[in-house]
């Protein structure tokens, strides 16, 4: 069988696909990330996240990812200040973070739009988090960004 009428389309799922399944998540490792223009110490900086803030990688160029955040901004960040973390970030304006995982249980504290938390477990749609200061507690998935559901293994919430 010749091959050669299909190489286009091989070259295709070796090239792009590739870069497709590099659109993991990661999330911040470190006290304070800087996220730039481009890739480089050179460029300037967008804006800053700090440790648990989750990001979408887009795509890899010399020790760099181009990420996509929870809001949508694209940078550039160092892929060492990043690592393989379960983590979110609150996207409502406002949510209860519980002392267990229904809403009929008491309310352990409000966690504001933006503020990030390392996931620890889950039960159906309830996230266990907890943040830098160690507050702990449960948070349903749909106020948060940044957990692949569980029948959703290709997407992020």
């Amino acid at each position: 069988m010749d091959i050669r009428p299909l190489l286009p389309v091989l070259i295709f799922f070796v090239v792009a696909l590739p870069s497709a399944a590099r659109a993991e998540m990661l999330s911040v490792k470190v006290p304070v990330a800087n996220f730039r223009a481009g890739p480089s110490t050179s460029e300037p900086v967008e804006f800053t996240a700090t440790r648990y803030y989750p990001v979408k990688i887009v795509e890899r160029e010399d020790g760099w990812c181009k990420i996509k955040d929870f809001e949508g901004d694209l940078a550039w960040v160092a892929d060492r200040l990043l690592a393989r973390v379960k983590t979110i970030v609150i996207k409502a304006a406002r949510g209860n973070v519980r002392e267990a995982p229904t809403t009929s249980a008491e309310v352990a504290f409000q966690a504001e739009r933006g503020e990030v938390f390392k996931v620890l477990d889950r039960k159906g749609r309830w996230l266990q988090v907890v943040d830098v200061k160690g507050g702990k507690g449960w948070v349903r998935e749909d106020l948060a960004w940044g957990m692949k559901k569980p029948d959703d293994a290709g997407g992020s919430s």
